[in-house]
């Protein structure tokens, strides 16, 4: 049983459209969050993107100087299919410190206990299974 709530399951079916048309994030309000999290200039923090759907979070993170490692947990398969387009196999070395794509969603994720430094989940808390 998916721990999607079934209108995200539904919804989100065609993630490319989503990927198209969904807006990103004020480079202002990411810089601030890094802040915040304690990793904005931290070279090489691992931080894990919960919920990273296609991957427009997991871009920013990727594109910053600090070369974060990110792991991304996304348990809606569509969403992960884009998301392995940009940093699936054969993209590996366009990001400088690696993005990782994950199994498992926000209430059993498969990554190691203590692994980061920073846990971020953007715009996912209307999308998560109630139950």
């Amino acid at each position: 049983m998916s721990t999607l709530a079934l209108e995200a399951l539904n919804g989100f079916s065609n993630a490319s459209d989503y990927d198209k048309h969904r807006p990103s994030y004020p480079p202002e309000a990411v810089s601030k969050l890094l802040k915040n999290l304690g990793v904005e200039n931290v070279e090489g923090a691992r931080v894990i993107d919960v919920g990273a759907g296609t991957g427009k979070f997991t871009t920013l993170l990727a594109e910053r100087k600090e070369g974060f490692a990110i792991k991304c947990v996304e348990p809606h398969d569509e969403m992960k299919e884009v998301l392995r387009g940009k940093f699936g196999k054969g993209n590996e070395g366009a990001w400088e410190g690696g993005v990782e794509i994950v199994g498992g969603s926000a209430q059993n994720m498969e990554i190691e206990d203590g692994w980061a430094d920073a846990v971020i989940a953007s715009q996912v808390s209307y999308f998560v299974g109630q139950g």
